[in-house]
């Protein structure tokens, strides 16, 4: 990606512009070369595959697909963007179209000269068509080669059409071109048997209407070539595409367009309307898979969308936008980078993709911290709402945070990586599409250097100097009170630890006694379970709490009472049980000062991806 920066001028002044190539071997070929965001940033579009439009709410995915098709077709000064303020599309040459309209559109002969159907202009004859190509717009040819679908208008694709005399009128609709053709009938039926179990039959015996009905059409009966009456009941029985849910109606309305057009340029806002994640899924994984030869467009809130697209296994390019302001920001993951990531079975199976659509990603060690931080947070949202009873007192902290007049809370993703061990890949793989993360780890996390270290340059920090001499002095203080083992008297408590034994075996808790006896506790031992409070004081208690508050500045909040456990005391057990206990008894809504202290860090990390 080129993130050269234009001109104001440059950039109050939005342009389409037109680069031609006579050296093509599909005829009629165009696809955009580069889009350029309001902040000026430069994306550079690959000549087909999937791009993917991803992000939080209101920060412009739907905007851009309007502008990618309003510059095509009127460009500037009529048309005013907003989140793409420049396109440039590269198309073949006046021979190439000349032939393509010839070979490929249907045609009515009016007065003897061939004319074709244009979608939203007229009949016309090809050197009208030739004539709209080589200008610097697509202007009435827009339709034709731009497909641009959005939530409402696709539902409507599918109603019955008007018949027609396939000898005078050339089809201009997906359904009639159904209705012309078997073989897309068949193949409109494949996708729809897919995605729901049931094929698709166009009536060709309705009288003045085409409709698309749903189910497997009965075996055709005939008398001399005509159709009997048994026949026509039976597909009359056979419920019509319009009469189904919008499901239903979104993903066919897709496919027919899709399938049935000469678009080169496909622009779907939201293919995940009304659809299962399952549909949406495999409709993304279809629309990828057409995208072959294609461009196809999709600004989608959809995890299953972005998964679909990328089962496909063809290119796909991830664009996420932000919006600060009026201005709009764009990070791009190509093609590579996407499939190195995607063989990330980490990230495969997991809902870190989700985090595409959210302000940022709270990354946890164990999904029972998940659900503890999310828990208290929510309820201490709902306090400072005044949506909740649930009895928190506010601390300086909460009327700091309101009495700045925030505008929205953040809209976070709660996601663990199983351990420590994998969190600074994922720190890396999210960070890659300028995902903002924040990392919440126990306090044992300092005793282990090199994951400590790559960690920290994970989210962007230097390991090196102060973080590593903190690290070290904090480190020496807490092993130099490590217990020393004597022979004699560790053998004199394990006899008597096996002398209590009763029975020949032991049971779980008498051998994690004498277990106990042979561990060596030393100071990152009593850290794990009580976090600072196992420090010593003086220097090297000052020293931790410079070393957490860099890292806090970092995005690493570490737990300052060990675990996740020391929260609350009072609940025993440990991971999913503790957690389940403490949101049994309500715990979360009534935390101690030290948890609300820890989920208001939280909170503000998070407070600076809002814009």
């Amino acid at each position: 990606m080129d993130t050269s920066r234009r001109s104001a001028q440059e950039l109050n002044s939005p342009t389409f512009t037109i680069r031609w190539d006579s050296q093509l071997s599909h005829p009629a070929k165009l696809w955009i070369t580069e889009l350029t965001v309001s902040d000026g940033t430069k994306l550079d579009i690959p000549k087909s595959g999937v791009v993917l439009l991803v992000g939080p709410n209101n920060v412009g995915k739907s905007q851009s697909l309007k502008d990618i098709q309003g510059l095509a077709r009127i460009g500037s000064p009529h048309y005013r963007p907003r989140t793409i303020i420049q396109s440039e599309i590269c198309k073949n040459s006046e021979i190439d179209i000349r032939s393509w309209v010839i070979e490929s559109m249907p045609s009515v002969a009016i007065d003897g000269i061939p004319k074709y159907h244009v979608v939203g202009w007229t009949q016309v004859a090809v050197d009208d068509i030739v004539g709209n190509w080589n200008n610097p717009q697509l202007g009435v040819l827009t339709d034709l080669f731009i497909m641009f679908a959005d939530g409402s208008g696709r539902l409507s694709v599918g109603q019955s059409e008007s018949a027609i005399d396939l000898t005078t009128t050339p089809p201009n609709s997906p359904i009639q071109r159904a209705y012309q053709d078997p073989n897309l009938e068949k193949e409109i039926g494949q996708k729809c048997k897919e995605a729901f179990g049931l094929g698709v039959v166009i009536d060709r015996y309705a009288g003045s209407v085409i409709p698309l009905r749903l189910g497997d059409p009965p075996p055709f009966e005939h008398e001399s070539g005509r159709p009997t009456t048994h026949y026509l009941e039976e597909l009359k029985k056979l419920p019509r595409l319009e009469e189904q849910g919008d499901g239903v109606k979104s993903y066919m309305g897709l496919v027919l367009t899709m399938l049935a057009g000469h678009h080169e340029i496909i622009l779907i806002d939201e293919p995940e309307a009304f659809l299962h994640p399952p549909q949406a899924r495999l409709l993304a994984r279809v629309l990828a898979e057409r995208a072959r030869s294609q461009q196809v467009f999709l600004a989608t809130h959809s995890s299953s969308i972005v998964q679909g697209a990328l089962e496909a296994n063809g290119s796909t390019t991830i664009v996420r936008i932000t919006r600060e302001g009026d201005v709009n920001h764009a990070a791009v993951l190509k093609d590579q980078d996407v499939k190195d990531l995607w063989s990330d079975p980490l990230l495969r199976y997991s809902n870190l993709l989700d985090g595409l659509f959210h302000d940022a990603v709270v990354l946890c060690e164990s999904d029972s911290d998940c659900r503890y931080y999310q828990a208290v947070l929510d309820a201490l949202d709902a306090k400072m709402r005044g949506l909740s009873n649930a009895g928190l007192k506010q601390s300086d902290a909460q009327v700091e945070v309101a009495e700045q007049g925030v505008e929205r809370t953040p809209q976070l993703l709660f996601t663990h990586c199983g351990g420590k061990a994998r969190m600074a890949s994922v720190v890396n793989a999210l960070t890659a599409v300028s995902v903002p993360v924040i990392v919440v780890t126990d306090f044992d996390i300092l005793r282990d250097r090199p994951e400590f270290e790559k960690l920290v340059n994970a989210v962007g920090g230097t390991f090196e100097g102060a973080v590593a001499t903190d690290r070290e002095k904090l480190d020496a203080a807490l092993t130099s009170d490590a217990k020393t083992l004597r022979r004699a008297s560790l053998r004199e408590a394990i006899n008597a630890a096996i002398d209590q034994v009763e029975e020949e075996v032991l049971k779980p808790k008498e051998a994690e006694r004498i277990r106990a006896i042979i561990r060596a506790e030393s100071g990152w031992d009593k850290a794990k379970r009580s976090g600072k409070a196992a420090v010593p004081q003086g220097d090297a208690y000052s020293t931790c709490e410079r070393l957490l508050d860099e890292l806090e500045r970092l995005g690493i909040l570490v737990v300052p009472v060990g675990e996740l456990e020391g929260f609350a005391r009072t609940v025993g057990g440990h991971g999913p049980g503790w957690v389940t206990e403490v949101l049994s008894r309500g715990l979360h809504e009534s935390p101690g000062s030290e948890a609300l202290e820890f989920v208001q860090a939280i909170r503000r990390a998070a407070q600076r991806f809002v814009h």
